[in-house]
């Protein structure tokens, strides 16, 4: 399609917006973080045929060119998220995906994700999700929220919902009150948080709250076993709180996984043994292990670059094309990246190697489709080295 205009969104234009079009020149457009405002008045300027820069200048967020100039618009975060209403579930058709869910693993099926709030206030030096959301926490109504579970259970026949949110445990009230919406409908309905929760706002009311209205699993974020990474991470958590944490969801009931980074700037092998080794102890239903990456925007990617030790070749797609779970891009001093990748397939097979937890996968696999997807991720992870 030579003559279609092509308009670029979500993470790598909000977080290098600068070198955008270096990385992809063919694109027209693109646009700085949400877009729910900005993608509708770019479309009437083209519909209209006006495109002078006076008008242009007037789309929140969007990144263009101006001749031979860079422009990049004021990025704006909307208050009322509520007012963008609910997505086309219609043209997306969720009950006609297959089964490969956020996570790998689901109690009932079809599944639908859905997203409640937007933004994160804290500052995990590893993660640039601010950039796409902003640092303020912006709620739907429950709801509104609620409306759309029963439009996906009833129109769809969606019988399990993935909550999608960075901090969907942050407001209290407003999971209380969700929940007590889900269970006032009566709909035989499973959920989850495969995304993960921040442990410090969980609490023992909350998580038996959650758990009568169908909440059956939630994923959280550990990163490390090591206090003096974590404390470097900026996570606002030790050793100590994450397993008082994580034995607190097991008894309401619920099981958990959890979520690792290997590869920290300042990590040592001692670090890594020591998140392994914990991940093992926490009694988790699943681990994941990321490989660490130096995302644009990071404080911890600043940080790098300041230091002469990490710089991006901002028009390599070979070089971003690797920024994906299985592969590495960034060692820490020490390391070879292929070591790296070791280190994960190491950490993979310590914790799934484990009688309890093979176990664990083969009562939870839901028919042959489902188990010939687990096996070539099991392959994937545990034995392939890209």
């Amino acid at each position: 399609m030579p003559h279609a205009l092509i308009i670029l969104g979500g993470p790598q234009p909000s977080a290098d917006p600068e070198n955008i079009f270096n990385l992809l020149p063919k694109a027209d457009w693109a646009f700085l973080g949400e877009a729910e405002i900005g993608l509708p008045k770019l479309l009437e300027f083209v519909a209209f045929d006006n495109l002078a820069s006076s008008g242009l200048k007037e789309i929140p967020g969007l990144i263009w060119r101006d001749q031979d100039n860079l422009k990049v618009n004021q990025q704006i975060f909307f208050a009322d998220i509520d007012q963008f209403g609910m997505p086309a579930w219609d043209l997306i058709r969720p009950e006609t995906y297959p089964v490969s869910p956020h996570g790998g693993f689901y109690k009932n099926y079809p599944i639908a994700p859905i997203v409640i709030s937007r933004g994160c206030p804290f500052s995990c030096t590893y993660c640039a999700g601010r950039l796409v959301s902003g640092k303020r926490i912006r709620y739907r109504s429950a709801a509104k929220v609620v409306e759309e579970i029963k439009l996906l259970y009833h129109q769809y026949g969606i019988r399990e919902i993935h909550i999608e949110d960075d901090n969907f445990t942050f407001n209290h009230d407003l999971v209380r009150e969700f929940c007590r919406l889900l269970k006032a409908n009566k709909l035989d309905i499973s959920w989850t948080c495969p995304n993960g929760v921040r442990l410090d706002t969980l609490t023992e009311d909350l998580l038996l709250t959650m758990k009568q209205s169908g909440l059956y699993f939630i994923s959280v974020g550990v990163e490390s076993g090591s206090d003096r990474v974590l404390a470097e991470m900026k996570k606002n958590l030790t050793t100590a709180k994450i397993r008082e944490k994580i034995n607190l969801i097991k008894q309401c009931g619920l099981e958990v996984s959890g979520f690792f980074i290997i590869g920290y700037p300042t990590e040592t092998r001692q670090d890594i043994e020591e998140t392994i080794k914990f991940a093992c102890s926490l009694g988790l239903k699943r681990a994941a292990f990321f490989l660490f990456k130096p995302f644009p925007g990071s404080d911890i990617t600043r940080e790098l670059i300041k230091r002469g030790e990490w710089r991006f070749n901002n028009s390599s797609a070979e070089d971003w094309n690797k920024f994906i779970l299985a592969d590495a891009v960034y060692a820490p001093p020490g390391f070879t990246v292929e070591e790296m990748k070791k280190w994960r397939q190491k950490a993979l097979r310590r914790f799934y190697l484990r009688p309890r937890v093979i176990i664990d996968f083969i009562r939870d696999i839901r028919g042959p489709k489902h188990l010939w997807l687990i096996m070539k991720r099991a392959y994937a992870w545990l034995w392939r080295v890209e």
